[in-house]
C-alpha cells in the first residue's frame, strides 16, 4: 500500500525506489553481564554456585527497542532493565557462605559494604542524526522512560563510620554454648520491592529520562570512529517512593531450620514515604574499524559501571557488496570472546569468557536488525 501511495505522488519507478529506501523496520537488542566475584549465573541465581573469586562488582546491562525510520529520523519503544552492585569481599564471601548452607567460620569479621542502583523501565525514544560536511555525522536521541521497579541505596557502615561488619560468634545459652551472629550492620535505600526486610508495599511508578549522544567520523575511506556516550544525561524521578533508614544487630539475625541467615522485619529504624530522584548509570563507547578489501580490523573501546573492556577484532566480508561478514574479537583484560554474524538485514553477536556457561563471569548476545521498505 505505501509503495501504491509513493508511486502515484512521485510519478515514476525511479522515485519510487528511491523513496521507498528510505523507510525502514529495526530491532535492537543487547544484554551484556558481568561479575567479578561470581559467575554470571550464579549472580542472576542470588549467589547459589561456586565460590566467589576476588572482585568488588557486578552489573547486568539490557535493552530491547523495536520502532521505526525515515532517512535520518528514527521513534521506537524501549524497555530497559539495568542493575548495578559494588560490595566488598566481605559481603561476598559471607552472602556466598550463607545461601549455598556453607558453614561460616567461627570469629571471621566479614566486613559489609554494599551500593545497589536498579531499575527497570520502558519508554518512547526519538533519535536523529545530522550531517556536518561530508565525513562526519552527530547522533542525538532523548527516550521519555516510565520506571516500574527499582533498588537504590546502601548496606554497611552508618554515617558515623561505625559497625558495618557481621560474624559468628559462640555465646552462653541457658548454660549452654551455642552458634550466633553478631553483627551491626546500617542501611539506607529507596525501593519498590523490599530486597533486606521482605516488607510488601504498593510500588509508585517513577518518570524520567535519558539523553544519548554521539558522532561517527569518517576518516579516510578506509577508517571509521564512531564514539557514542549513552544516558549522559538521565534520571528517574519518583513521587512518594519507600525509604528505609534503619540498623540491623544480633537481635536481628535468625537462622532458619536449613541454617540460612536472615534478618527479621523487626529492625530500629524508620520507614517513610519521599521524593526521589535516581540517576542512571552512564555508558561511554568508541568503536574504531579499518577495513582493506575484504578484510576489517577494529579496536572497541566500553566503560559502563565502573567497568572498562577493550576489545581487538578481526573480520573477514564477502558476497554482493559484501554484505555477508563474519568478526571474531577478544577482551584483552576479560578474555571473553565475541563472535558476530553480518548479513544483510543486520548482525548478531555473542559474548562468553569460558566455554561452560556456569562458570562464565562475561555475558552478552544481542542483534540489530533492519527491514528496509
Amino acid at each position: 500500500m505505501i509503495k501504491r501511495i509513493l508511486s502515484v505522488a512521485c510519478v515514476g519507478l525511479a522515485s519510487q525506489s528511491v523513496f521507498a529506501d528510505d523507510w525502514r523496520i529495526f530491532t535492537r537488542a543487547e544484554s551484556f553481564s558481568y561479575s567479578e566475584a561470581n559467575p554470571v549465573t550464579a549472580f542472576i541465581d542470588f549467589l547459589i554456585g561456586p565460590a566467589p573469586d576476588d572482585g568488588e562488582l557486578a552489573f547486568s546491562r539490557n535493552v530491547i527497542e523495536s520502532g521505526v525510520g525515515f532517512k535520518n529520523v528514527e521513534f521506537s519503544i524501549i524497555h530497559r532493565n539495568d542493575y548495578n552492585l559494588y560490595f566488598s569481599q566481605g559481603a561476598a564471601q559471607f552472602a556466598y557462605l550463607n545461601k549455598n548452607r556453607q558453614n561460616i567460620p567461627l570469629g571471621q569479621r566479614y566486613d559489609v559494604d554494599v551500593w545497589a542502583n536498579q531499575y527497570q523501565m520502558t519508554g518512547g525514544k526519538f533519535g536523529f542524526t545530522l550531517p556536518f560536511g561530508k565525513t562526519v555525522d552527530v547522533h542525538v536521541a532523548y527516550s521519555h522512560l516510565y520506571a516500574s521497579e527499582a533498588v537504590s541505596g546502601y548496606l554497611g557502615k552508618d554515617p558515623n563510620g561505625e559497625g558495618g561488619y557481621i560474624s559468628m560468634i559462640e555465646r552462653q545459652d541457658g548454660g549452654r554454648t551455642v552458634k550466633a551472629l553478631d553483627g551491626d550492620l546500617h542501611t539506607d535505600y529507596f525501593f519498590t520491592d523490599d530486597p533486606l526486610f521482605r516488607n510488601r508495599v504498593d510500588a509508585p511508578t517513577g518518570q524520567g529520562y535519558a539523553v544519548d549522544i554521539g558522532f561517527t567520523w569518517q576518516i579516510s575511506e578506509r577508517m571509521k570512529l564512531k564514539v557514542m556516550g549513552y544516558d549522559v544525561a538521565g534520571e528517574i524521578r519518583w513521587k512518594d517512593m519507600h525509604h528505609i533508614v534503619a540498623d540491623a544487630t544480633s537481635e536481628n539475625f535468625v537462622t532458619d531450620e536449613s541454617g540460612v541467615v536472615s534478618v527479621v522485619p523487626n529492625f530500629s529504624g524508620t520507614q517513610t514515604r519521599e521524593d526521589f530522584t535516581q540517576d542512571l548509570t552512564e555508558r561511554t563507547s568508541i568503536d574504531l574499524t579499518y577495513r582493506r578489501n575484504q578484510l576489517v580490523f577494529g579496536y572497541s573501546h566500553d566503560r559502563m559501571s565502573r567497568s572498562e573492556f577493550n576489545r581487538v577484532s578481526a573480520g573477514y566480508l564477502w558476497g554482493d557488496d559484501a554484505k555477508w561478514g563474519f568478526h571474531l574479537a577478544a577482551d584483552v583484560g576479560t578474555a571473553a570472546v565475541e563472535m558476530r554474524l553480518g548479513m544483510p538485514v543486520g548482525d548478531l553477536f555473542f559474548i562468553i569468557d569460558d566455554p561452560d556457561v556456569d562458570h562464565a563471569h562475561t555475558l552478552g548476545f544481542g542483534w540489530n536488525l533492519n527491514y528496509r521498505f
